[in-house]
């Protein structure tokens, strides 16, 4: 079967993150069926990857979502993803994901590797490391109650989380502003979910599920992006194109990352 041109890819694109023709996400529940058909989205932001905000609006966004004339329909339906059955955590670019709770096993399998997490204690910054240390010594700290002020430990807190060593969850305090509870990942909802079936995979099957996983969602992608998506790097990249997994799409000096083949796109 011959392989789809790029002006495919970027229709079949358009097409399935809900664009080109636009099908405007009406709520919570619809948007929760988005995440199901397509794995893993981005809610917001800058990515090849579905973002629910342009999926909600049914059109692209330029600049800022919450300049959108519809910015409280976003913001409801974002916020009533939290009564879905969809699992979160910051895997792409830094940023926080949704996904099926079908990938929950490969996220919980790469957090917890532990020649990862020891490479990236010995590169963490010594406040990010007092940070981690304070955390795995008490089982919680709440971030204005340290003793470090919080626009100081903000990037700490912000590195342990994007590094899947910690998980933080946002409290509104009795004094009226907001704060952040950071407990160890073991402690977060995928590790207290999926556990048992992370002990199925290895490392390497985890990071290669994750990549194929949001190859497949996005349709088609710039590779210099895809190589600098995930928390573990760009290695498995070379590997996956090595066995014909995915696949190099060149348009003149640009080279694009699709799915080897167009099934299950």
């Amino acid at each position: 079967m011959r392989a789809p041109r790029l002006e495919a890819l970027q229709a079949r694109r358009l097409r399935l993150h809900r664009l080109d023709p636009s099908r405007p996400l009406r709520d919570a529940r619809s948007a929760a069926a988005f995440i199901r058909e397509r794995r893993i989205v981005m809610s917001t932001g800058r990515s090849s990857l579905p973002l629910l905000s342009e999926a909600i609006a049914g059109r692209p966004l330029a600049g800022s979502w919450m300049a959108h004339p519809e910015v409280n329909r976003i913001y409801k339906i974002l916020g009533g993803l939290r009564k879905q059955d969809v699992i979160a955590a910051p895997l792409i670019l830094g940023k926080e994901v949704l996904m099926t709770p079908a990938l929950g096993p490969a996220v919980e399998r790469v957090a917890r590797d532990p020649e990862r997490r020891g490479e990236v204690r010995r590169r963490l910054p010594p406040l990010a490391r007092r940070l981690l240390e304070a955390v795995e010594a008490e089982g919680r700290v709440r971030m204005d109650q340290w003793d470090v002020p919080t626009l100081r430990a903000r990037p700490a807190r912000m590195r342990l989380e994007r590094e899947l060593l910690v998980v933080g969850s946002e409290i509104h305090t009795e004094g009226g502003y907001h704060t952040s509870i950071v407990k160890p990942w073991r402690a977060g909802k995928i590790a207290g979910r999926v556990s048992a079936e992370a002990g199925d995979l290895t490392f390497d099957e985890a990071r290669d599920t994750l990549l194929l996983a949001a190859v497949r969602s996005a349709v088609l992608a710039p590779e210099k992006e895809v190589r600098r998506w995930l928390i573990f790097g760009g290695d498995r990249v070379d590997v996956l194109l090595a066995c014909g997994a995915l696949r190099q799409v060149r348009a003149g000096a640009r080279i694009w990352i699709t799915l080897g083949t167009a099934e299950g796109v």
